[in-house]
């Protein structure tokens, strides 16, 4: 009789083998399973290294939208897109609005719905109740000539249609008398530059 230390090797391997091919179907999903993880969150991972932000402006980039031909003119741009309703109505109460739809081209600093909420309700209500006070504010948004962002990283000073110079300068983002342009939109007669407050 053989003890355990004179089995045949050949045996041994036999023996391995077959534990192999009965146990297999068995192992199979437990490490395909973790490989199949291992791999989804390896994607994941390089899914959000190589991901862009959503862009929010997106929406109202006229020349972004699919078949719109020739962008649009500038109170189109602000009449159309919700984050302006406030300063389309500023340039209603004064009187602009024709203006921004023809030549020549002009560069508006457009302050969103947000710069306006940074206000109080009661400097808004005032604003909005003195046409005189209103067409100076919203003049002073306007620039003659079609000034994009690198003109304006140029050193160029614009002056607004008020007849006051801005300050233009690059601090970490483009800035005009302090507020920061969040985006621009290219016109047909002109350029917008979204800003986040309010010039006064």
């Amino acid at each position: 009789m053989m003890n355990a230390t004179e089995i045949n090797p050949l045996k041994l391997t036999a023996i391995a083998v077959g534990l192999a091919i009965a146990l297999g179907p068995l192992a199979a999903p437990f490490f395909g399973s973790k490989l199949a993880g291992e791999e989804t969150l390896e994607r994941a991972r390089i899914g959000l290294n190589t991901a862009t932000r959503a862009d929010p402006f997106a929406q109202y980039d006229v020349t972004r939208l699919p078949g719109a031909g020739l962008p649009k003119t500038l109170a189109e741009v602000t009449s159309g897109a919700g984050i302006f309703s406030q300063l389309n109505a500023a340039i209603e109460a004064a009187g602009v609005r024709d203006m921004l739809d023809r030549d020549p081209p002009f560069t508006l600093f457009a302050p969103s719905n947000e710069a306006f909420a940074s206000l109080s309700p009661d400097d808004v209500e005032a604003l909005m109740a003195d046409p005189q006070a209103l067409q100076r504010v919203v003049a002073g948004h306007i620039v003659p000539g079609r000034l994009g962002a690198s003109d304006l990283m140029q050193g160029r000073v614009p002056t607004t249609l008020a007849g006051a110079p801005l300050n233009v300068a690059v601090e970490g983002n483009l800035r005009v008398d302090g507020a920061r342009v969040v985006h621009w939109i290219p016109t047909r007669n002109g350029v917008v530059h979204v800003i986040d407050r309010v010039l006064l």
